[in-house]
C-alpha cells in the first residue's frame, strides 16, 4: 500500500486512527462504524487525497461502508470473506496504533542521542536459589535421568589404518621406469594385490594414457583374456 504524506494524516490507516483517536473511541466495529461519513468526507475532498493514491482509500472506505450498513441493518447477513475484511481491517488499524506509538517514543529516545541500552548491572546483586517449596532432591535427580535418556549411546567406530594413495601422476611415473625396461607385462602383474580396487583402476588409468601417448602398446589375445602391456 503506498505512503501518502500530508499535513494532517499519512495514509488511510493514519486517517482512519485519527478519526477513531479524535472521538475517543475504542477500535471497534461500531467506532468503525462512526467515523464512517468523517471518513468519505475526507476522502471526497481531492486537495487531502490525491488521484493516484485513491485507490488505497478507497479499499478501506468500502470496508468501512459495509461496517456501517452491517451497524444499520442488524439482520444484513456478510459473506465470510466480508466478515474476514471487517476483522481484518479491525487488526491492521490496532497493530499500526500500536506501530505509532513505539514510533514516537523511538523518536523522542533519539532526540536525547542515547543510542546504548544495557541491561541493569548485576555488580551488588546477591545470588541466590530459590527453588519450589515442592522440589525434592530425587525430583532434581529423576528430571537428569530423563534428560539423560535423550542422548544417544555413543558407539565407538572401528580403528582402522590410513593407506597412502599413490596419485596417478606418480603411478604413471612408476609404469614408464618398469615398462621401458624391454620387458612385457601383464595388467594382473602390475597390480599384485588384486583385493586393491583403487590401486587398480589407477593403474588401468595410468596404462590408457601411456597408450595414448604411444609409450607402451596393449593387446588381447581373447575377450576377457589378460591385458599385455609393451613398449
Amino acid at each position: 500500500m503506498y505512503n501518502v504524506s500530508t499535513e494532517q494524516f499519512t495514509g488511510p490507516l493514519d486517517l482512519l486512527l485519527q478519526l477513531v483517536e479524535k472521538k475517543n473511541l475504542e477500535i471497534t466495529k461500531i467506532s468503525l462504524a462512526q467515523v464512517t461519513q468523517d471518513y468519505m468526507n475526507y476522502v471526497g475532498d481531492q486537495t487531502l487525497v490525491h488521484s493516484e493514491e485513491l485507490a488505497d482509500f478507497l479499499v478501506i472506505a468500502s470496508t468501512l461502508l459495509l461496517i456501517k450498513s452491517k451497524s444499520l441493518l442488524p439482520t444484513l447477513e456478510l459473506e465470510i470473506e466480508e466478515q474476514e475484511e471487517i476483522l481484518d481491517l479491525e487488526n491492521r488499524l490496532q497493530l499500526y496504533k500500536v506501530y505509532k506509538e513505539q514510533g514516537v517514543k523511538m523518536y523522542e529516545i533519539w532526540n536525547k542521542h542515547s543510542y546504548l541500552f544495557t541491561r541493569l548491572p548485576w555488580k551488588d546483586t546477591e545470588v541466590k536459589f530459590s527453588p519450589p517449596k515442592n522440589l525434592l532432591l530425587s525430583s532434581v535427580s529423576q528430571s537428569f535421568k530423563k534428560v539423560l535418556e535423550f542422548f544417544e549411546e555413543e558407539i565407538p567406530l572401528e580403528e582402522k589404518k590410513i593407506v597412502k594413495i599413490v596419485t596417478l601422476k606418480q603411478r604413471i611415473k612408476e609404469l614408464v621406469q618398469k615398462l621401458t625396461q624391454g620387458k612385457d607385462y601383464s595388467l594382473e602383474e602390475l597390480v599384485p594385490d588384486k583385493n586393491k580396487r583403487v590401486e587398480l583402476v589407477l593403474t588401468f588409468l595410468a596404462v590408457l594414457y601411456l597408450v595414448k601417448e604411444n609409450i607402451v602398446k596393449i593387446k588381447q589375445e581373447k575377450n576377457f583374456g589378460s591385458i599385455w602391456i609393451s613398449n
